[in-house]
């Protein structure tokens, strides 16, 4: 079998964020105006030492740990620890000593001291970068929804089996029940009806890590929840708009579809614009759910130029946090078919779904969106949206 390799350029349209699991609060960076310096622990543990100040930072840390008033300790941050027990002025030259690399505030206030904010997905020079993992999870997704639209495949593989899933107040036998039902629709789409990996399809789409971006390329934005009256504001490490990185795509048009249980008819997708052109259809369903949601002016001048520069040879693509249920599965295909069937089975699957779908109607499931804050807080862009093309 031989591989058919392509360059493809990933462009970011709006601020983009895959997350490392990793939150850095006020305790564990340095802020400088408008730049906040991410404290490398073994830099700033040798520059206290150099500085005959290691001692004096335990007892402090120490101290701060023991503070029980929220208010109290909120001001308790490192910035605090150099300015007002160090005495020192030049946090700039302090960053530089300890940092990890910096980070600008863009258009944004500094994050809560105690929440901190979440860090993108980094290499070991602390370059942030797009795993191929989510460049493949986004592809895996919208090549599933592409099948379920076949020969009435939805209400085979996908609503039929959620209907028979019995409602239950027991959240772990519901999990299960449900993981059942994903596995199976994958295996009766991807897998020829085999359970095991190796006979998956996306065996046959390799896709790299992206290259990283420079530092520059990624800077610190606030987004709240759109459509509750508790909005809720998170700080996340993005890709800028207008960064661009490489990552290749393999396909393996040659695979042994046919000794897999596999349908010839999957070749397709094994090609470059069968796969892209499954993309951009994904990207039109999603774009015109998400026009069809009541986001402010602002967003939605954003979201119709996304949609204006969807094209079959350059598709775009939604990755990482911020896109919502309807963004990460095939639900928006079960609610576009019957509205009311739909809300029905939110309700069943209610126990199981985010926090925000307790106390709502199923028919208005999710009913938030994400979006990224400028300093006036005005809602400007829906997060994670990028085009793809060939080099």
């Amino acid at each position: 079998m031989n591989a058919v390799t392509h360059t493809v350029i990933l462009e970011v349209l709006t601020p983009v964020h895959v997350g490392s699991g990793d939150t850095v609060n006020a305790l564990a960076y340095l802020r400088e105006g408008d730049t906040l310096h991410v404290v490398d622990p073994d830099r700033w543990t040798g520059w206290l030492v150099q500085q005959g100040k290691a001692e004096q930072f335990v007892r402090w840390l120490e101290e701060v740990l023991q503070i029980t008033d929220r208010q109290q300790r909120e001001r308790r941050t490192l910035t605090h620890f150099v300015r007002e027990q160090l005495r020192r002025t030049d946090l700039a030259a302090v960053g530089r000593a300890v940092a990890r690399y910096s980070l600008r505030m863009e258009e944004c206030d500094e994050p809560h001291p105690l929440r901190g904010f979440k860090t993108h997905l980094r290499d070991a020079r602390s370059r942030a970068y797009l795993p191929g993992s989510s460049l493949k999870g986004a592809i895996r997704t919208a090549l599933v929804e592409e099948l379920l639209l076949e020969d009435d495949r939805l209400e085979q593989t996908l609503l039929q089996p959620l209907q028979r899933v019995r409602p239950t107040g027991d959240r772990r036998a519901l999990r299960g029940a449900l993981k059942r039902v994903w596995e199976g629709m994958e295996q009766a789409l991807l897998r020829g009806g085999q359970e095991k990996a190796n006979f998956d399809l996306l065996r046959f789409v390799l896709v790299s890590d992206g290259e990283p971006f420079p530092h520059e390329q990624v800077s610190l934005r606030k987004v709240r929840s759109e459509g509750t009256g508790r909005p809720t504001d998170t700080w996340i490490e993005a890709v800028r708009p207008g960064a661009t990185t490489r990552f290749t795509l393999s396909l393996v048009p040659s695979a042994p579809l046919s000794q897999l249980g596999l349908s010839a008819d999957l070749r397709e997708y094994l090609l470059w614009e069968g796969l892209f052109e499954v993309l951009y259809e994904r990207a039109e369903r999603r774009l015109e759910r998400e026009l069809a949601y009541p986001y402010p002016a602002t967003v939605r001048r954003v979201l119709q130029d996304l949609r204006g520069r969807n094209r079959p040879e350059s598709p775009l693509l939604c990755l990482g946090w911020g896109q919502g249920y309807l963004g990460t599965t095939v639900m928006g295909l079960v609610r576009d078919e019957d509205a009311q069937g739909y809300a029905r089975l939110i309700d069943k699957m209610r126990p199981v779904l985010p926090r925000q779908g307790q106390g709502i109607q199923g028919a208005r499931f999710p009913k938030t969106r994400r979006a990224v804050r400028n300093t006036r807080q005005e809602a400007v862009y829906p997060p994670g949206w990028v085009q793809l093309r060939g080099e």
